[in-house]
């Protein structure tokens, strides 16, 4: 049996560039772009006018043989006595058995002919009276198509592009002013360490003791020295006294 797929249907792959939109053969300027609909419809895979036909042919066989069948049972019916009433009778249960299994086959062929699933459709009119249909079973990316090309119909936006294939479900826009990537931080963010070169080692923490400043200094005059030597002499005269 024939088997309808949704690829039949309009483009599977699309750009998403500055001012168009790509779709196939078909260039569309996105200011151009009148319209645009996402429709939800019926599909029906087994109903090809191949399947049909045979279908046709399976019941049209089905009821010959049954009639055929019911001829053949109904004169040994009749006629119970007579050599060829046995023949006959022979010829219309094989006749049955056939006729049965064309009917289970068109049966089945009827059943099939009504399955159907749903899928959806992005129709895009433009101002020149033309329609471009983008058909898929996934209505979150035709809505995710739809909503790019608003956008950029909206805002009048050349930065956004991509691209999309129906085929994998997969929509990729690229824009300049998505962040960059955050670079690593610690060890990895600052310079390499050398090779041969022993890893420094952190200060030792000082005591709140030594946190205190150093006095300064005072600053000494030429003769602090003669004035030194004066002093050591009174003090030296003045033990034996006291």
């Amino acid at each position: 049996m024939d088997r309808q797929t949704l690829d039949m249907e309009g483009a599977r792959q699309g750009e998403i560039s500055a001012a168009s939109l790509q779709m196939g053969d078909d260039t569309i300027a996105i200011q151009r772009i009148a319209t645009m609909t996402v429709e939800a419809n019926d599909f029906f895979p087994w109903d090809t006018p191949k399947n049909r036909v045979t279908q046709k042919g399976y019941a049209t066989a089905f009821v010959s043989l049954m009639f055929f069948a019911l001829m053949g049972i109904g004169w040994w019916a009749v006629l119970p006595g007579r050599p060829s009433s046995m023949v006959m009778l022979g010829i219309g249960v094989v006749m049955l058995i056939g006729a049965m299994i064309c009917g289970l086959r068109a049966g089945m062929i009827a059943a099939k002919l009504r399955v159907k699933q749903k899928y959806f459709r992005l129709v895009i009119g433009t101002s020149d009276a033309r329609q471009i249909p983008l058909v898929d079973d996934n209505r979150d990316v035709l809505c995710k198509i739809r909503d790019v090309v608003r956008h950029k119909m909206d805002t009048d936006d050349r930065t956004i592009t991509g691209d999309f294939d129906l085929n994998l479900d997969i929509v990729n826009l690229k824009s300049p002013n998505d962040p960059d990537p955050e670079p690593p931080r610690g060890r990895s963010a600052a310079a390499p360490q050398r090779a041969g070169e022993p890893e420094s080692k952190p200060l030792p923490e000082l005591d709140e003791a030594d946190d205190d400043p150093p006095l300064p200094k005072l600053a000494r005059r030429h003769d602090d020295d003669h004035q030194d030597a004066l002093f050591d002499k009174v003090a030296e005269a003045m033990k034996p006294a006291s």
